[in-house]
Protein backbone atom coordinates (compact mmCIF):
# COMPACT_ATOMS: atom_id res chain seq x y z
CA UNK A 1 0.00 0.00 0.00
CA UNK A 2 1.26 3.45 -0.91
CA UNK A 3 2.32 5.42 2.21
CA UNK A 4 -0.09 8.21 3.04
CA UNK A 5 0.54 11.72 4.28
CA UNK A 6 -1.88 13.98 6.12
CA UNK A 7 -3.64 17.11 4.92
CA UNK A 8 -5.99 19.77 6.24
CA UNK A 9 -8.02 22.60 4.73
CA UNK A 10 -7.16 25.80 6.55
CA UNK A 11 -9.78 28.14 8.03
CA UNK A 12 -9.07 30.52 5.15
CA UNK A 13 -9.61 27.64 2.72
CA UNK A 14 -12.95 26.71 4.33
CA UNK A 15 -14.03 30.34 4.12
CA UNK A 16 -13.14 30.42 0.41
CA UNK A 17 -15.20 27.26 -0.19
CA UNK A 18 -18.16 28.69 1.72
CA UNK A 19 -17.98 31.88 -0.32
CA UNK A 20 -17.81 29.87 -3.54
CA UNK A 21 -20.91 27.95 -2.45
CA UNK A 22 -22.70 31.22 -1.77
CA UNK A 23 -21.55 33.42 -4.65
CA UNK A 24 -20.94 30.79 -7.31
CA UNK A 25 -17.41 32.12 -7.91
CA UNK A 26 -15.17 29.11 -8.04
CA UNK A 27 -12.04 28.64 -5.94
CA UNK A 28 -8.78 28.61 -7.88
CA UNK A 29 -6.03 26.42 -6.46
CA UNK A 30 -3.02 27.67 -8.40
CA UNK A 31 0.31 26.95 -6.74
CA UNK A 32 2.02 24.80 -4.16
CA UNK A 33 4.88 25.37 -1.77
CA UNK A 34 7.32 22.85 -0.29
CA UNK A 35 8.97 23.59 3.05
CA UNK A 36 11.68 22.08 5.26
CA UNK A 37 9.64 23.08 8.31
CA UNK A 38 8.02 20.39 10.46
CA UNK A 39 4.52 21.67 11.19
CA UNK A 40 1.40 20.75 13.08
CA UNK A 41 -1.76 20.67 10.96
CA UNK A 42 -3.22 23.83 12.46
CA UNK A 43 -6.29 25.19 10.60
CA UNK A 44 -5.41 28.72 11.73
CA UNK A 45 -2.08 28.72 9.89
CA UNK A 46 -2.02 31.42 7.22
CA UNK A 47 1.48 31.08 5.76
CA UNK A 48 4.18 28.51 5.13
CA UNK A 49 7.83 29.41 4.63
CA UNK A 50 8.93 27.31 1.69
CA UNK A 51 12.14 26.65 -0.19
CA UNK A 52 10.26 26.40 -3.50
CA UNK A 53 6.94 27.58 -4.94
CA UNK A 54 5.56 26.29 -8.25
CA UNK A 55 2.37 25.93 -10.23
CA UNK A 56 0.33 22.87 -9.32
CA UNK A 57 1.59 20.15 -11.63
CA UNK A 58 -1.76 18.55 -12.45
CA UNK A 59 -5.04 17.44 -10.94
CA UNK A 60 -7.53 14.64 -11.22
CA UNK A 61 -11.11 14.47 -9.96
CA UNK A 62 -11.68 11.19 -8.18
CA UNK A 63 -15.39 11.73 -7.48
CA UNK A 64 -17.84 14.61 -6.95
CA UNK A 65 -16.41 15.29 -3.48
CA UNK A 66 -12.74 14.42 -3.97
CA UNK A 67 -10.09 16.22 -5.98
CA UNK A 68 -6.42 15.30 -6.04
CA UNK A 69 -3.68 17.84 -6.72
CA UNK A 70 -0.26 16.62 -7.77
CA UNK A 71 2.74 18.67 -6.67
CA UNK A 72 5.92 17.60 -8.43
CA UNK A 73 9.50 18.86 -8.18
CA UNK A 74 12.04 17.23 -10.53
CA UNK A 75 15.40 16.05 -9.15
CA UNK A 76 17.39 18.97 -10.58
CA UNK A 77 15.22 21.41 -8.61
CA UNK A 78 15.00 19.36 -5.40
CA UNK A 79 17.69 21.17 -3.39
CA UNK A 80 16.20 20.73 0.10
CA UNK A 81 14.30 18.26 2.24
CA UNK A 82 10.51 18.62 2.19
CA UNK A 83 8.70 18.02 5.48
CA UNK A 84 5.52 19.99 4.78
CA UNK A 85 3.59 21.42 1.87
CA UNK A 86 0.87 23.92 1.15
CA UNK A 87 -1.64 24.65 -1.62
CA UNK A 88 -2.11 28.30 -2.49
CA UNK A 89 -5.06 30.01 -4.17
CA UNK A 90 -4.48 32.39 -7.05
CA UNK A 91 -4.54 35.33 -4.61
CA UNK A 92 -1.86 33.73 -2.37
CA UNK A 93 -4.25 32.45 0.32
CA UNK A 94 -2.96 29.30 2.07
CA UNK A 95 -5.76 26.92 1.13
CA UNK A 96 -4.45 23.59 2.43
CA UNK A 97 -1.49 22.32 4.42
CA UNK A 98 -0.08 18.80 4.34
CA UNK A 99 2.72 16.62 5.64
CA UNK A 100 4.23 13.82 3.51
CA UNK A 101 4.48 10.24 4.80
CA UNK A 102 8.27 10.71 5.11
CA UNK A 103 10.64 13.65 4.55
CA UNK A 104 11.35 13.92 0.83
CA UNK A 105 15.15 13.96 0.34
CA UNK A 106 16.98 16.39 -1.93
CA UNK A 107 18.38 15.42 -5.34
CA UNK A 108 15.48 13.02 -5.92
CA UNK A 109 12.10 13.65 -7.52
CA UNK A 110 9.65 14.93 -4.91
CA UNK A 111 6.04 14.13 -5.77
CA UNK A 112 3.20 14.78 -3.34
CA UNK A 113 -0.46 14.09 -4.12
CA UNK A 114 -2.74 16.14 -1.88
CA UNK A 115 -6.42 15.21 -1.76
CA UNK A 116 -9.26 17.60 -0.98
CA UNK A 117 -12.43 15.95 0.30
CA UNK A 118 -15.30 18.41 0.58
CA UNK A 119 -18.96 18.13 -0.32
CA UNK A 120 -19.38 19.21 -3.93
CA UNK A 121 -15.67 20.03 -4.30
CA UNK A 122 -15.79 19.27 -8.01
CA UNK A 123 -18.36 22.05 -8.50
CA UNK A 124 -16.67 24.59 -6.21
CA UNK A 125 -13.16 24.52 -7.73
CA UNK A 126 -11.97 26.08 -10.97
CA UNK A 127 -9.80 23.72 -13.02
CA UNK A 128 -9.72 25.35 -16.43
CA UNK A 129 -6.13 26.62 -15.97
CA UNK A 130 -4.73 23.38 -14.50
CA UNK A 131 -3.40 20.46 -16.56
CA UNK A 132 -5.74 17.49 -16.34
CA UNK A 133 -4.94 13.90 -17.23
CA UNK A 134 -7.78 11.48 -17.88
CA UNK A 135 -5.45 8.47 -17.74
CA UNK A 136 -3.35 7.39 -14.81
CA UNK A 137 -0.21 6.94 -16.92
CA UNK A 138 1.47 10.19 -15.89
CA UNK A 139 0.41 9.74 -12.26
CA UNK A 140 1.79 6.21 -12.32
CA UNK A 141 5.12 7.53 -13.57
CA UNK A 142 5.20 10.09 -10.77
CA UNK A 143 4.19 7.43 -8.24
CA UNK A 144 7.03 5.23 -9.47
CA UNK A 145 9.53 8.06 -9.16
CA UNK A 146 8.28 8.90 -5.68
CA UNK A 147 8.38 5.23 -4.65
CA UNK A 148 11.92 4.91 -5.97
CA UNK A 149 12.86 8.02 -4.03
CA UNK A 150 11.39 6.50 -0.88
CA UNK A 151 13.28 3.25 -1.53
CA UNK A 152 16.55 5.10 -2.08
CA UNK A 153 16.00 6.98 1.18
CA UNK A 154 15.27 3.71 3.00
CA UNK A 155 18.33 2.09 1.43
CA UNK A 156 20.42 5.05 2.59
CA UNK A 157 19.02 4.68 6.10
CA UNK A 158 19.70 0.91 6.06
CA UNK A 159 23.20 1.56 4.75
CA UNK A 160 23.84 4.03 7.57
CA UNK A 161 22.61 1.45 10.10
CA UNK A 162 24.90 -1.20 8.60
CA UNK A 163 27.84 1.19 8.59
CA UNK A 164 27.17 2.08 12.22
CA UNK A 165 26.97 -1.61 13.12
CA UNK A 166 30.25 -2.30 11.30
CA UNK A 167 31.89 0.63 13.07
CA UNK A 168 30.61 -0.66 16.42
CA UNK A 169 31.90 -4.14 15.56
CA UNK A 170 35.38 -2.87 14.75
CA UNK A 171 35.37 -0.59 17.78
CA UNK A 172 34.41 -3.57 19.94
CA UNK A 173 37.03 -5.70 18.21
CA UNK A 174 39.64 -2.97 18.71
CA UNK A 175 38.72 -2.59 22.37
CA UNK A 176 38.70 -6.38 22.81
CA UNK A 177 42.09 -6.68 21.13
CA UNK A 178 43.47 -3.99 23.42
CA UNK A 179 41.99 -5.75 26.46
CA UNK A 180 43.47 -9.10 25.36
CA UNK A 181 46.86 -7.47 24.80
CA UNK A 182 46.68 -5.92 28.26
CA UNK A 183 45.79 -9.29 29.81
CA UNK A 184 48.61 -10.96 27.89
CA UNK A 185 51.08 -8.34 29.12
CA UNK A 186 49.86 -8.79 32.68
CA UNK A 187 50.16 -12.59 32.35
CA UNK A 188 53.70 -12.23 31.02
CA UNK A 189 54.53 -9.96 33.95
CA UNK A 190 53.15 -12.55 36.38
CA UNK A 191 55.19 -15.26 34.66
CA UNK A 192 58.32 -13.11 34.96
CA UNK A 193 57.68 -12.57 38.65
CA UNK A 194 57.12 -16.31 39.14
CA UNK A 195 60.44 -17.05 37.43
CA UNK A 196 62.16 -14.51 39.66
CA UNK A 197 60.50 -16.10 42.70
CA UNK A 198 61.66 -19.55 41.57
CA UNK A 199 65.20 -18.26 41.15
CA UNK A 200 65.03 -16.60 44.55
CA UNK A 201 63.89 -19.88 46.08
CA UNK A 202 66.77 -21.71 44.37
CA UNK A 203 69.21 -19.10 45.61
CA UNK A 204 67.79 -19.40 49.09
CA UNK A 205 68.00 -23.20 48.93
CA UNK A 206 71.62 -23.04 47.76
CA UNK A 207 72.49 -20.58 50.51
CA UNK A 208 70.78 -22.76 53.09
CA UNK A 209 72.63 -25.86 51.82
CA UNK A 210 75.97 -24.04 51.94
CA UNK A 211 75.23 -22.83 55.46
CA UNK A 212 74.28 -26.36 56.55
CA UNK A 213 77.49 -27.73 55.06
CA UNK A 214 79.55 -25.09 56.83
CA UNK A 215 77.82 -25.85 60.12
CA UNK A 216 78.54 -29.56 59.64
CA UNK A 217 82.21 -28.83 59.09
CA UNK A 218 82.38 -26.70 62.21
CA UNK A 219 80.66 -29.43 64.29
CA UNK A 220 83.08 -32.06 62.97
CA UNK A 221 86.04 -29.83 63.88
CA UNK A 222 84.69 -29.35 67.42
CA UNK A 223 84.22 -33.10 67.83
CA UNK A 224 87.80 -33.79 66.68
CA UNK A 225 89.12 -31.21 69.14
CA UNK A 226 87.17 -32.75 72.04
CA UNK A 227 88.61 -36.20 71.30
CA UNK A 228 92.07 -34.82 71.57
Amino acid sequence: MEPLGKSLVTASGIWALLEANTTGERVKVARFVFSEEEIALDPNRTALNGWIEKDVSLYTQIDDDTVEFVCDVPPEEATHYTRSAGLLLDDGTLFMIATPPFPFPPMLRQTFKIQLRYRGAGELLEFSYLPFYETEQELALLDTAASLGAQVLQDARDGAIVQAAVADHYAFKRDTTAAVADLRARAEEHERRLREADLAILDLSASSAAATLENAKEIAAVKTYLKL
